[in-house]
């Protein structure tokens, strides 16, 4: 079904950015999305890049916008542009950990603290010549026009009061997998893998004792109903998104336009972070004040060696990379 749907797609696209686009042309980008137009990486991230982009080329550069997974599921997002369908995909680097794992580098504990500071700092390492870039995207044919991360997952728990970290030991937690489950298991916990949707009946059941997640995100998915405590100092991991573009549309671009299209994706790379720090922030206080989930921040010198001792997920997410012949351990040292 799915090759059925790209062969059609991928001819239907190639009249989206035909020949070679000057500057005293028009084109129009097919834009793939998983992602529901309500979310608000959607609004703040995607809706906003081509919004300035529209706007800095004065009408010259349009989208054809299919949000809600309409051209593909997000673990297709990279096919959806390797193969012409799209021109430009909000790619998971979580959803394709196959073609991109050094990109994972995100959902290690610490390395997203201020939304800002990371997504700059994974923009900064996807671009031409920095590491990410040379090892992973070039390669698969696209580069990435902006970046946008989750904010820092946190732990919450429902019943399971936290004084300090011996108290995470043998707590049922949801996570993402990955890097995420690594922190769990290194905190004494039991990680759990499941869908979103599963969480909120699997809290109520007694089934999970809590969740690594994003603070801004608890009320999306009607966690906060079964949920009282959480620790908002201690970062956890994130997830992470590239819109990337494909080489074949990049490519037929004129300089002009590929300009334009680096400072839209500046421009919401900074929107969508900046959103994401007010909203945490604002979060905690709903979260206690709506919602009675109380705030346990660690004290600062546990704080501090919890953190010590998770830089051993690092060195065990990196090892297996490593051995492949990434450069896992420079992109941990760049980005922490």
């Amino acid at each position: 079904m799915l090759k059925k749907q790209l062969l059609i797609s991928a001819c239907i696209a190639t009249l989206a950015v035909s020949g070679t686009a000057h500057a005293t042309q028009s084109v129009t980008l097919r834009f793939a999305d998983w992602m529901p137009e309500s979310a608000f990486t959607t609004s703040y991230g995607a809706k906003a890049f081509m919004e300035k982009a529209t706007e800095l080329s004065k009408g010259q550069i349009k989208f054809q916008y299919f949000p809600a997974e309409q051209l593909g599921k997000g673990s297709e997002s990279l096919t959806l542009l390797q193969s012409g369908v799209a021109d430009v995909a909000n790619v998971a680097p979580a959803y394709v950990s196959e073609h991109l794992p050094l990109s994972g580098v995100v959902e290690l504990p610490g390395a997203v603290t201020d939304s800002c500071t990371a997504a700059n700092k994974f923009y900064e390492l996807a671009q031409p010549g920095a590491v990410l870039y040379e090892a992973e995207y070039k390669k698969n044919k696209v580069r990435p026009l902006f970046t946008a991360n989750l904010g820092p997952y946190r732990i919450l728990t429902n019943k399971q009061k936290l004084s300090s970290p011996v108290d995470f030991s043998g707590l049922k937690l949801r996570t993402a997998g990955g890097a995420m489950a690594m922190t769990a298991d290194h905190l004494g916990a039991n990680p759990i893998r499941m869908q979103g949707s599963d969480v909120l009946a699997s809290l109520s059941r007694g089934t999970l004792d809590g969740v690594f997640w994003g603070l801004i995100s608890i009320e999306d998915w009607s966690l906060e109903t079964a949920l009282d405590q959480m620790i908002p100092n201690l970062s956890v991991g994130s997830f992470n998104v590239t819109y990337s573009i494909s080489d074949r549309t990049w490519n037929k671009l004129s300089p002009e336009l590929q300009e334009i299209l680096v400072k839209a994706g500046q421009y919401a790379n900074q929107n969508h972070c900046d959103y994401v720090n007010r909203a945490e922030t604002q979060a905690i206080t709903d979260l206690q004040e709506k919602h009675g989930i109380q705030p346990l921040n660690l004290p600062e010198n546990e704080l501090k060696q919890v953190q010590g001792e998770l830089t051993e997920v690092h060195k065990k997410w990196a090892e297996p990379l490593n051995k492949r012949g990434l450069p896992a351990d420079e992109v941990v040292e760049q980005v922490f």
